[in-house]
Parts: structure tokens; sequence; C-alpha cells
């Protein structure tokens, strides 16, 4: 185990990488062999003055997905619920796109993301759409993969993980996280509504990259806050058991120590330790390339809202999270008795895992990851990528080429089942889209094909509209390619009469 001043040496690394990554903080928590080796926060929340501390709050988004499959565990700790019990079982008016896959898959296939659900993210970003609405729409998303045959990252599996526990213990989501998982272990500084946390003192701002999708400056951006939240009513985020818990370095040393203890705070056990295991097991593999954490990282699998990997020979159960301005990561080693956490205000940055990952070197003497210089390559590789594959939709551009109608016979509503409907302006002979209460221009590609000059939620600009013409010679429809999944169609919106 690395000696105090190597770690104190390693957290000043990260100060510096801060400052190199133009990131204005992070939180970080580190347990050891059942011991806090550190609980704080390094650089300012606000970018500017405030200094991050252990109480500071920070979204961990996606890093919720294992506190909502341990809230299944205490339910089937308790004998109320069966990981392998079809959902339909539990939620009779439970319909998927396909009738099979609503009979068969259980929970295990949807914590797993193998449920053959693809993202259909822009089906709930945004919308507004509760979340009894959209569990009534999961019938009208198509499923892009058969059941339990491939790994397809989805928050609507979380939703339906929501809905379940829902279900069974007859209370809120965020109610039944705080009241029987945070509170007992004594996250008592956690929030699970995004009103309590844009409305807290401690709070670290969001800061995206300017311009987006690009390793430059950074800008303050707002919170995200869906349209179908009301603080007044304590309604919160639709698809809260997919990313609705926010902490601090304090709580989630709290929370490193209940999982590399196996379901047990102190001497009360919440979970049983065979459901602790099958949480921590793979249930599908996503294969052995682990890109730019090669190769000190490999044999990659997704077990119930935790990554598992090999990491220098050693067991990694590992979860990220991002949402508007935070990136966060968890982690531990079981043989090492080894948990870290990181959370950094800066929107889809890699920073998080390079940090994460030098802590876990330096505890365990390694000293060949390079962690910073390779994951900060690898962040702007991957911003160049995500802008070229969804440009890469739209096709080369035909020069010469002009839209077969005025841009007026363009506009208008359209929609799509389980979509909120898309609706396009003319102003001044320019087209715009709103979309998800997101607002964007269109600039024409070639032909009846469209592009987004800005980006749209979370898809990069340059993303392609196409419209296709009715026999009547009448604007029809308009499709979008809202995902990259394979076998993922475009999603079409007919034109409302």
């Amino acid at each position: 185990m690395a000696d105090r001043f190597v770690l104190e040496q390693t957290l000043e690394t990260v100060r510096q990488q801060l400052a190199r990554w133009n990131v204005a903080s992070a939180s970080v928590a580190i347990v050891k062999d059942g011991e806090v080796l550190f609980a704080g926060g390094l650089g300012c929340r606000d970018g500017a003055e405030l200094p991050a501390e252990g109480r500071t709050l920070y979204p961990i988004a996606s890093c919720t997905k294992a506190f909502t499959a341990t809230a299944l565990g205490i339910l089937a700790t308790e004998g109320k619920f069966d990981f392998d019990t079809p959902v339909i079982e539990y939620l009779p008016g439970f319909r998927l796109n396909d009738s099979y896959a609503s009979e068969h898959l259980t929970i295990r296939d949807f914590l797993s993301h193998r449920s053959g659900l693809p993202r259909h993210e822009m089906a709930w970003y945004g919308t507004g759409f509760s979340r009894k609405e959209l569990m009534a729409h999961l019938k009208d998303l198509p499923l892009s993969a058969p059941i339990r045959y491939a790994f397809q990252y989805s928050n609507f599996n979380y939703l339906i993980a929501g809905a379940l526990i829902e279900a069974i213990s007859g209370q809120d989501v965020e109610t039944f996280l705080y009241e029987r998982l945070l509170r007992p272990l004594g996250m008592t500084h956690s929030l699970v509504y995004g009103a309590d946390f844009r409305a807290a003192e401690n709070r670290a701002l969001a800061f995206d990259y300017d311009p987006e999708y690009a390793m430059g400056t950074r800008k303050q951006i707002p919170y995200y806050e869906s349209p179908a939240e009301d603080p007044n009513a304590r309604t919160g985020d639709p698809t809260a058991a997919a990313g609705c818990i926010i902490s601090c370095a304090e709580d989630m040393t709290r929370w490193l120590q209940f999982n590399l203890d196996r379901g047990r705070v102190g001497q009360t056990r919440l979970v049983r330790e065979d459901l602790m295991d099958l949480i921590a097991t793979i249930h599908i593999y996503q294969g052995e390339d682990c890109g730019p954490y090669a190769p000190q990282r490999s044999a990659e699998g997704y077990a119930l809202g935790w990554s598992v990997y090999q990491y220098r020979g050693r067991k990694m159960v590992e979860h990220g999270g991002n949402i508007n301005g935070f990136t966060a990561t968890t982690l531990w080693l079981p043989q090492e008795k080894l948990g870290v956490f990181v959370d950094i205000n800066q929107n889809v940055s890699f920073l998080a895992d390079a940090i994460s990952h030098s802590l876990v070197d330096a505890i365990l003497g390694e000293t060949d990851g390079d962690w910073y210089a390779r994951l900060y390559e690898a962040n702007a590789a991957l911003f160049k990528q995500v802008e070229e594959i969804f440009r890469g939709f739209a096709g080369t551009p035909v020069p010469n080429t002009a839209p077969s109608h005025p841009l007026s016979d363009y506009a208008g509503r359209y929609e799509a089942p389980g979509y909120r409907r898309v609706r396009i302006e003319e102003t001044d002979g320019k087209l715009r889209l709103d979309f998800n209460h997101f607002t964007v221009g269109l600039s024409h590609h070639h032909y009846d094909s469209f592009v987004t000059d800005e980006p749209l939620g979370e898809f990069p600009a340059g993303l392609a509209l196409r419209f296709e013409t009715e026999s009547s010679g009448r604007i029809g429809s308009v499709s979008l390619m809202l995902g990259t999944e394979p076998g993922l169609k475009p999603i079409v919106f007919g034109k409302e009469e």
C-alpha cells in the first residue's frame, strides 16, 4: 500500500491535472482496508474561489444504477422479490414492443442491459413525459436486438427497475432509495431530488467545454432539470432510478465500504451476501477490447448496475456517470479491499477515470499507467469520433442540389409513437427544429436532407433530418437517426394533417 507521502503526492498531481484539463474541481473518496484514506474536494466548486470540500454535493448520475440494483437486493433479501421472475408478474400492465420480450424478460435482464432495448435517449431526455407516460410508451419503442443477445446500455432499463421498486414497496423510488439505503448507510448529506440539490448552498456548479465536443476552455451550463419535475409535489426526474442521487466524498466512503463489506453496515446486514455477489457478477460480456484502458484493464462485462473488469490481474467493479456538467466514477477492488470515488464538475470528461486509476495505481504501487496523458488523448479522440459518427449519417453532401419544395412546405408538426412531437418552423428563409424543448437551426445538406447547426441535447451538431414526399407531392415525414446501436433504424415522424 502507498504511504501517506505517496498519496499526498498523487493528490497534488490531481490538482495540477485539474488545471491542465481546465476542470474546476473534483470530489474524491478513497477507502482501504476499512480505513478512509481521503474524503475531500480539490479545486474550486464554482470554478473561481469557493473551495470544494468533503461535503460539497455533486450529482453522481449513472453511478446511481448500482444503488437501484442494491435496492432490489434489499427487497429480495426480505423475500418480496426474485431477480429471475418475469417483470410482467410484478407489473401486469407491462408491455414492450415485442410480446415474447414482454412475457419473459426478468429484472436481471434489464439491470444488465441485455433486454434488447436500445438507448432511445430522446424518447425521455428533455421530453417532460411523466414516469407513468414513459412506462406506457415502452410498447412503442422498437427493440434493436434479441433478448439476452447483446449489451445495449439504456436508461429505460432502469426506469423499469424503478417502477418495480415502487410496485413492490409502495413507495416512490426516490423515497425508497433514501429511506432504505442511503439513510441506513449514514449517507445523510446525500439527496435524491434535483430541486433539493439546486437549492443547496454547498454544491458544485456545472461546466462544459466551449465549444462543446472540444478540449478547450470551459463555460458554466445549467443543471439538468426534467420538465416533468415538480418540486412542490415532490415529483422528481421520471428516470430517477437511472441517475437521481447527488452525493459527496464523505458519504461515498460509506457506499464504497458497504460494497467491500458485501452488504453489511457495521454489524447490520442489509443485503444477503449471495445477492451482493450476484449484483457484482458479470451477466453479459462486452468483449476483451478496453480501448485506451488496455492492457492494464481488460475482459469487460456488465453485472447489475456495475461494470466488471480485470485490472492488473484483479477484479475491478466500476461504474461511470455523466449528466449535464458532471462526470463521475465509482470503483472497488474486492481483493485489495480498496474503493475509490471521483466526481468532477465537467461534462463528458475522462479526467474522472484518469484520477481514479492513478489513485488505484499509487495505492497498489504501480507506476506504468500514465493515465492522464493517455486518457486526455482518448477524450479528444472521442469528441472527434462522436461528431464524425453523427455527421456520417447524413452522408457526403451532393453539390449543386436544392430542396424539392419551398422551405415553408417542410414546416409543421411531426409525430412518432413513444416520442415527443417534432416541430419544424420556417422564418426568414431558415428552418428551425424544436424537439424536446431544444431549438436549433437547420442547414440544407442536399436534396431533402438538412442537418442541425448546433448540438441537440446530447447529440452534436450535424445530426441529419431526412424529409420524405408522399405520392400526392406533400412532405409526409421526417426521419432522424437517434442512436448508434447496430440494428437501430431511423425514427420516422409522420407529418400531422
